[in-house]
């Protein structure tokens, strides 16, 4: 419509042309009445919209027509002066009054060809008005107002591009635009030099022969390229443009080459010193910049006083920041107003003045002084930055916010990326707000935010990933830090964000390979601490695991090693110090950070130091450290603060322990109270305090003190879990489900995994399984896939007696928590390479108990589904000076076999056989031995009328040969098995039990029914035939009940019991019963993952009813005391490496017995009569004893171990000594380390 005139006529022909109603007549009549108002026709303009209206209802163009009515007429003074304002130059103005008047899209036509010119000129607006008016351009060719329009910005913009130049060629053509034309390629050809030919000075002159002007600067032109030319000829001047290139880059040490070769010859240009005093003022060399703009002030030209003036302001800005820097305040204050006097309205120095305010906490006059700037510097990111700090700063983030609403569109142009800036702080803080809360759910929109509005901003990225990480989605997080690290050439911060994100979730090969991109020259101090922390953990990773598989000499070493790399750099120090406490080597821990206090007394090592001994229980060494850094408290930093504070109150909640357990109750309450007198706010105090209280069972306390807690800090949910324990513990079973089900609501799947895990082993104490079956599988649906989630899974699994399931679940959590083996070179020391596996065991890192109970339980599992199979030798030997030959002397060989394979769902069945032979030796017949004869069989009875020696002689050696068989099944519950002694015997007999084992809270207990036999002797275990009455006697076997209680929970102590009932009986033997009572309690005086030095004190009791200890006929050959009471002091040193597990074991013992009188022949009065009624004499007294074993297990390849034992004994009672040795082979390789102590192989009769 840049011609009206023309377009009526070429619509009249349109309408004599039209066939009737079509989206072409309504936009035609459109264009007409616009067309008739720009021709002031405003009476026909109505008629042709009332027929628009009627004929097209709802059509756009009615919108259009009633735009340009308004403007053209009720707002035409607004339009006028929106004019003048453009006229006169006032931009901005101008372009919110034309907004004023159009309330949208401006009208078509030259007033949108005036709209977008004056938007061309807005910073920021450039490329929309540029978009726009090539869009009318491609509509209409012919409008050459629009395209001298479109044009015309481009002259905004230098340097014109050639397309433009070539363009206002054409449109001189042109007698509507030729004017227009000329005006614009004169405007562009009189801009600084853009490389115009001078064919195009030229050809505009051809159109205006008489511009002197443009004649003149066509001459210039191309006598400055020929001076130019002769200048670039010369490297000096070369080197001038360079620095000029160089110092746009802030490549200032090339900006600095680059003068001082230009020196030389080129210190008379302007140009020189303008470039050496910009590089000072880089430098921050304010004085020498000063000068030289004086000396190029001396040359001439413009612009050397605001120069000046400039770097005289930017010396006293860079004083006052660094006296706030230094916190001199009254410095700062001081050259504050002396900058105010010299520049009262600069926006710098008010600027620097609002810091100032800031920092001394004075908010309203800080929020006054940001505005005031942003008043005379709309485009200060700055001013913003402070503005939006103030209010971030108090939580004000409403306020925040609303202040950036309230920024006009045109403001937050100028702004440009410091309005997106402030707008990703103001997500960021909304999202920490929420994270310091604990709560990483509800900060994860505003985080993303953050990250949306500024994706290059790695920091941001790291908050967002560290709130996935902590709603169990690591893997999304590091794959966010991933974009920005992945580049070859990725920044070293982006590197260093996701090294850090990295060490956070364990993943230490990451980070070290990220860390290891970071060209040494940007290493930072922090990415090098970050690499020593990250390589440290790999490396104390390793050696735990080694030493989890019981090969603690490399683990030793490796941690040696670290100690060296390490320095003196006391945080990496203290965790190696913590590395030898988790290993047992709590003296080498102590030592190594005592050393270090001793060599470098700072308050950091003093805080690591007393930090240790705590852990060791030293209460009295750590507090004299703890009261000298109390007296330098007020020159602490915040951390070191927090560190004292925290480790003051670990300090009173031990001592109060410790008070509480030896009973001194009032003293305990009052440290804790004088602890929470000093520190009122101490969480670690009052958790301290309910700890004891959950520890005593003080329910009503715990609850009470919970609920305080909470009332202070309603988030604390490690609190509220404790609560959960005080509930269940009191039996409110009520209450306990109220707070399991706040800890368990829809938002919990936002919380750590292994913290819901928790919860839900409190559910399951309530006997709620299905429940936290339930929450269990709703954990695991929300993808929150943890060690521990995987844990509970398999163990679940293993209930419902699925074991392939079991094993799946757990190798799915151990793929997620077997530590990373490979570690990176760190200053000082080279890493430690990963330790290769040399055995059968699989690596047991022990990070915290859910992973150790995983690799426990599939390793118990694994073995448990496994095929295994024992051969041995075993003997039991009675010296002949412990024994008599042909009676209670006894050799005895088994070979016992041991086979055992999977049940279908849980368990395990097994097989066992053992090849027996005994032998007793045989009578002795010496004339001199009468008494010892007639104490065997019926001889006594016999020689009545015969000899000892004739009756005797017929006995014969002493021996016996069988086999025994045993099948069984075994689990963790049960053990049930069916068998027969050795088949072969002179008396054999059908064996078997049945044992159930379980816990009843923190004890553990057996019940067992069964029917063994009694090996004690061979007339015990296999008979004897006595030739005189032609009959077999012997082969007791006890039928018992009987059960074990015990307790240990791993600590330092534990107790054993067993008790039993047996009623034995024999072939041909007189019948017996028995009751025994059995206990104990010992002590680990050394418990490593590798050693132990285990010290016992045990008591044995039993009550035969009759003395059958004898070997006449009828007798059953065994021990058996009216009363035997002992105790023993047993002590044990156990210890295990990668292939080896041993211990020795001695114990000294005394005892009392008492044994009634017994006839020789119980079970024949006629033998009894004929003997003479003979009995073996009653007796008692006190006896002592002693023993000494040992025993060994050798791995020597993944499918085959052997061991053996030695047990010597030594008693008045003749018990026998033992060897054993034998194989164990497992075709699908070991799966757990070798028994921690040992367990030798048991025959079947030892069952």
């Amino acid at each position: 419509m840049g011609r009206p005139q023309e377009a009526q006529q070429a619509l009249e022909r349109f309408y004599r042309l039209s066939a009737g109603p079509s989206p072409q007549h309504a936009e035609a009549l459109t264009l007409q009445a616009l067309g008739q108002l720009q021709l002031k026709q405003d009476k026909q303009a109505a008629q042709t919209l009332a027929k628009l209206r009627a004929l097209y209802p709802g059509h756009p163009g009615i919108a259009r027509v009633e735009q340009m009515q308004r403007v053209l007429g009720a707002d035409r003074g607004k339009l006028l002066r929106a004019h003048e304002l453009f006229a006169i130059g006032k931009v901005e103005e101008a372009y919110a009054a034309f907004n004023e008047v159009y309330q949208g899209r401006p009208p078509d036509g030259p007033l949108a060809l005036e709209y977008w010119q004056v938007a061309a000129r807005l910073p920021g607006s450039w490329e929309r008005a540029r978009a726009e008016l090539q869009a009318i351009v491609a509509r209409g060719q012919s409008n050459h107002a629009a395209r001298l329009a479109l044009s015309n910005i481009y002259l905004l913009h230098p340097p014109v591009p050639r397309a433009v130049l070539d363009e206002l060629k054409t449109l001189s053509g042109f007698d509507d635009s030729r004017g227009d034309a000329l005006a614009q390629w004169r405007r562009a050809l009189l801009q600084a030099d853009q490389g115009w030919s001078q064919a195009d000075y030229q050809a505009y002159l051809e159109r205006a022969p008489d511009d002197a002007t443009v004649r003149a600067k066509m001459d210039e032109v191309q006598a400055n390229r020929q001076r130019q030319q002769t200048l670039l000829a010369d490297p000096g001047y070369r080197a001038l443009l360079a620095a000029g290139r160089e110092l746009d880059a802030n490549r200032l040490d090339l900006a600095e080459r680059d003068l001082k070769l230009a020196a030389a010859r080129y210190r008379q240009l302007p140009e020189y010193w303008q470039s050496l005093g910009r590089l000072r003022e880089k430098q921050g060399r304010y004085g020498e910049a000063v000068a030289s703009y004086r000396s190029g002030q001396t040359l001439g030209g413009d612009g050397w006083g605001p120069r000046i003036a400039g770097a005289q302001l930017a010396a006293d800005l860079a004083r006052i920041g660094e006296a706030m820097k230094q916190q001199d305040w009254s410095g700062a204050r001081r050259l504050l107003d002396a900058a105010r006097q010299a520049h009262p309205e600069d926006a710098d120095v008010l600027l620097a003045q609002a810091d100032w305010e800031a920092a001394q906490g004075h908010a309203a006059a800080a929020r006054d002084g940001y505005w005031l700037v942003l008043r005379r510097r709309p485009d200060s990111g700055a001013a913003l930055a402070g503005l939006m700090g103030g209010y971030l700063d108090q939580g004000r983030f409403d306020e925040a916010g609303q202040l950036l609403a309230a920024i006009p569109a045109a403001q937050r142009a100028k702004l440009g990326e410091s309005y997106v800036t402030a707008q990703a702080q103001l997500a960021r803080a909304r999202g920490d707000a929420w994270l310091d809360k604990g709560q990483a759910g509800p900060a994860l929109p505003y985080l993303r935010q953050a990250v949306a509005l500024q994706p290059q901003n790695v920091w941001n990225r790291y908050a967002l990933a560290s709130a996935l990480l902590a709603l169990g989605k690591g893997e999304e997080g590091s794959a966010l830090l991933n974009e920005l690290a992945a580049p070859p050439q990725a920044d070293p911060a982006n590197l260093y964000a996701y090294a850090l994100f990295e060490s956070k979730r364990d993943a230490n090969r990451a980070a070290l390979g990220a860390l290891e991109r970071v060209p040494p020259a940007a290493r930072t101090p922090g990415m090098a601490a970050l690499q020593r922390r990250v390589w440290l953990n790999q490396t104390v990773a390793l050696a735990v695991a080694e030493v989890a598989q019981g090969r603690p000499d490399p683990a030793r070493q490796r941690l040696l090693a670290a100690e060296s790399a390490m320095g003196d750099d006391v945080a990496r120090l203290g965790e190696l110090a913590a590395a030898w406490q988790r290993l047992g080597e709590t003296a080498r821990a102590r030592r190594l950070l005592q050393s270090l206090y001793l060599r470098q007394p700072t308050l950091d090592s003093q805080l690591a130091y007393a930090d240790l001994l705590l852990g060791q229980g030293e209460l009295a060494a750590a507090q004299p450290l703890l009261d000298a850094a109390m007296h330098e408290r007020e020159r602490m930093r915040a951390e070191q603060r927090q560190t004292l504070d925290g480790l003051r109150a670990d300090l009173a909640v031990a001592q109060a322990e410790q008070a509480r357990a030896a009973g001194r109750q009032d003293e305990a309450d009052a440290i804790l109270r004088r602890a929470a007198a000093l520190a009122p706010d101490s969480a670690s105090l009052q958790r301290g305090l309910l700890a004891i209280d959950l520890r005593q069972k003080n329910w009503p306390a715990a609850i009470s003190r919970a609920g305080k807690l909470l009332d202070a800090r309603p988030n604390d949910e490690e609190t509220r879990l404790s609560l959960l324990d005080a509930e269940i513990g009191a039996g409110r079973l009520a209450d306990a489900r109220a707070v399991a089900d706040s800890l368990l609501q829809p938002a919990a799947d936002k919380r750590d995994p292994d913290f819901t895990l928790r919860v839900l082993d409190r559910v399951r104490a309530m006997g709620e399984t299905a429940r936290a079956d339930r929450e269990l599988d709703r954990l695991l649906a929300s993808g929150a896939a943890t060690p521990g989630v995987y844990l509970q899974l398999a163990e679940r699994a293993r209930a419902a007696h699925r074991p392939d399931e079991a094993l799946k679940l757990y190798r799915q959590g151990l793929a997620l928590s077997v530590p990373q083996p490979a570690a990176a070179d760190v200053p000082a020391a080279k890493a430690m390479p990963a330790a290769p596996p040399t055995g059968p065991l699989q690596p047991l890192p022990a990070e915290d108990a859910r992973q150790e109970s995983l690799h426990r339980g599939y390793a118990e599992l694994r073995d448990e589904r496994s095929v295994k199979v024992w051969q041995g030798a075993d003997l039991l030997y009675r010296r002949p000076g412990d024994g008599t030959p042909g009676t209670s002397q006894m050799s005895m060989w088994q070979a016992p076999l041991w086979v055992e394979m999977p049940a279908g769902g849980e368990g395990r069945y097994f097989l066992r056989a053992d090849a027996v032979s005994m032998n007793a030796g045989t009578l002795d017949l010496d004339a001199g031995n009468n008494y010892t004869l007639n104490r065997f069989g019926s001889v006594a009875a016999c020689a009545a009328n015969s000899t000892p020696q004739a009756c005797a002689a017929v006995y014969g050696n002493q021996s016996a040969r069988g086999a025994a068989l045993g099948l069984g099944y075994e689990s963790e519950r049960w053990r049930l098995d069916i068998g027969h002694s050795p088949i072969g015997f002179p008396v054999s007999n059908l064996l078997g039990g049945a044992r159930y084992s379980g816990s009843l809270s923190t004890l553990n207990y057996k019940l067992e029914l069964s029917r063994r036999p009694l090996t004690s002797s061979l007339l015990t275990y296999a008979g004897v035939r006595d030739p005189f009455t032609g009959q077999t006697w012997g082969g007791v076997v006890a039928d018992s009940i009987g059960g074990s209680l015990g307790y240990d929970q791993g600590g330092r102590f534990g107790v054993w019991s067993n008790f039993a009932y047996q009623q034995l009986t024999g072939k041909n033997v007189e019948s017996n019963s028995n009751l025994t009572a059995m206990a104990g309690i010992y002590w680990r005086l050394l418990d490593e993952p590798a050693r132990s030095v285990t010290l016992g004190l045990n008591s044995i009791n039993f009550w035969y009813r009759k003395n059958l200890g004898g070997f006449t006929f009828g007798q059953g050959g065994y021990y058996s005391p009216q009363r035997y009471d002992s105790l023993s002091l047993p002590l044990r040193y156990a210890a295990r490496n990668e292939r080896w597990s041993y211990f020795v074991r001695g114990s000294v013992s005394v005892s009392s017995a008492r044994e009634d009188a017994a006839p020789f022949y119980p079970t024949r009065p006629d033998l009894q009569a004929a003997a003479g009624n003979p009995f073996f004499s009653a007796s008692s007294g006190p006896g002592s004893g002693y023993e000494l074993s040992g025993a060994f297990e050798y791995q020597a390849s993944p499918t085959l171990a052997f061991g053996g034992m030695l047990d010597v004994q030594h008693s008045q009672f003749f018990q026998p000594s033992r060897l054993v040795l034998y194989l164990r082979y497992q075709p699908d390789g070991a799966s757990q380390p070798l028994p921690f102590p040992v367990e030798p192989l048991q025959p079947y009769s030892g069952f």
